[in-house]
């Protein structure tokens, strides 16, 4: 039987993580204050040495001998266990020596300079900082501090330390636990939230505060997404009803003609323009699904990389070139108004094919006789393509309908295409990061669309 691994929650890590940075932190301050208080006692203790051999040797100075000896008496005699003092005085001539040390140290160093000695009360633990000086009648002085009292203050300062480590810990983690829930608390509602999409509630949305934070951010993307995925799944719903209403005219004329080649194959004569007309159903279809395609890989976005800078300005022109013939034969004058100079990052031939999209359905249902313009010009920090025509218009009620793919106006479906145009001109746009906008041209429509110039 397989033991179930132990699995930390990301509340917990980041407690632990917390409080394990609090911890180094806090025994790095420890460790700093140990060494500046010892280095600042040891200071101490030597400047302590030093004025008290200078006091005793003033009082030899000002008092004689005996002056000096009662206040070495008198400060043995206030030795206390934290602050353990030590004196050696000696006379060479006459063998006079008072002191609470057994021997004058072997390890002593010059006169006037400071060393360190074994501690006589706390021998192996401490060291005894000491300095001696030699008298005008030839003896001696020594005098010598235990640092007894920087190992207390050092003890004290670590079981402080502890206790407060203790506390500094428990602190740490009830806080730790109470910040990092709180924090993690959005994730939490974005994990319902998703849970309730998958079990099939589409229209659910992540709730958030607005208040600007990442959590905010990430619940308004995440939300952006579930819209755009609505629109995809409301547009291959409405795709798949428009294309059983589409293909399956010609697809039912392909078959009611293979049925009656069946019944009666068809004469000599008759046999070209039958196997035209199988030819041309087949070829709408084929042409819907290339189309579809086509789309589908504008709108993945794949095709951005293959940006170059593009002379939006030769294009314009290249686009009324090629429309030019069309224009002339339905008697419509094409109106141009293109700058000089105008560029912008894109996909060559997905634009040409928007400009071309674009103009030939303002060209197919203006009247003969009627104006049709194409303008660039720019507009801030983007390029705005219009075009305008004199036909019948858009009503406002089908204005976003007519990007749907194989969507096809009612007053519209008996004249040839297929009603993709539109969807690829719209997947066009968006590849780009542009806008499309339909208004009334009074009469005819206004398609405005605009493209960054970088």
């Amino acid at each position: 039987m397989k033991t179930k691994k132990w699995r930390w929650s990301t509340a917990t890590k980041l407690t632990l993580f917390n409080a394990g940075v609090l911890v180094f932190c806090f025994l790095l301050l420890l460790a700093f204050t140990q060494w500046m208080s010892g280095r600042f006692m040891q200071e101490h203790i030597e400047e302590s040495v030093k004025s008290e051999l200078s006091l005793l040797v003033s009082e030899y100075d000002i008092d004689g001998r005996e002056g000096m000896l009662s206040l070495i008496r008198d400060r043995v005699a206030d030795n206390s266990p934290e602050h353990e003092r030590y004196y050696r005085f000696e006379d060479m001539k006459t063998g006079l020596v008072i002191s609470n040390l057994k021997a004058w140290p072997t390890l002593a160093a010059a006169p006037g300079k400071t060393y360190y000695l074994p501690s006589p009360a706390h021998p192996g633990k401490t060291r005894l900082m000491a300095r001696w000086q030699s008298l005008p009648q030839g003896e001696r002085l020594l005098v010598g501090f235990d640092e007894y009292e920087l190992h207390s203050m050092q003890r004290k300062l670590r079981q402080s330390a502890s206790v407060s480590l203790v506390i500094v810990l428990l602190l740490a983690w009830i806080a730790g636990r109470f910040i990092t829930r709180t924090a993690l608390r959005p994730i939490e509602t974005i994990r319902h939230s998703v849970g309730q999409i998958m079990d099939g509630d589409l229209r659910h949305r992540i709730p958030h505060q607005d208040s600007g934070d990442e959590f905010d951010q990430l619940a308004i993307t995440l939300n952006h997404m579930l819209d755009r995925i609505s629109r995809l799944i409301a547009g291959i719903e409405g795709t798949t009803d428009n294309i059983a209403h589409d293909l399956r005219s010609p697809l039912t004329r392909h078959r009611a003609r293979l049925e009656a080649a069946l019944q009666e194959r068809p004469t000599e004569a008759d046999w070209p323009q039958w196997v035209e007309k199988n030819l041309g159903d087949i070829d709408q279809v084929l042409s819907t699904f290339q189309a579809l395609l086509k789309i589908a890989r504008v709108d993945s976005g794949v095709l951005r990389k293959e940006f170059v800078t593009v002379d939006l300005a030769k294009l314009c022109h290249d686009a009324v070139e090629y429309v030019e013939p069309l224009a002339e034969a339905r008697d419509i004058h094409l109106g141009v108004s293109i700058p000089e100079q105008a560029s912008l990052p894109g996909h060559r031939d997905l634009l040409f094919q928007l400009l071309i999209n674009v103009l030939d359905n303002a060209l197919k249902y203006a009247p003969s006789g009627s104006r049709v313009l194409l303008l660039c010009e720019q507009r801030h920090d983007k390029w705005l393509l219009r075009v305008a025509d004199q036909g019948p218009g858009i009503p406002k009620s089908e204005r976003l309908r007519v990007f749907e793919r194989l969507y096809r106006l009612d007053s519209t479906r008996m004249m040839p295409g297929l009603g993709l145009g539109l969807s690829l001109v719209h997947a066009t746009v968006n590849l780009h990061h542009g806008e499309i906008t339909l208004l009334d041209a009074g009469p005819g429509l206004q398609v405005d669309v605009l493209l960054p110039r970088r």
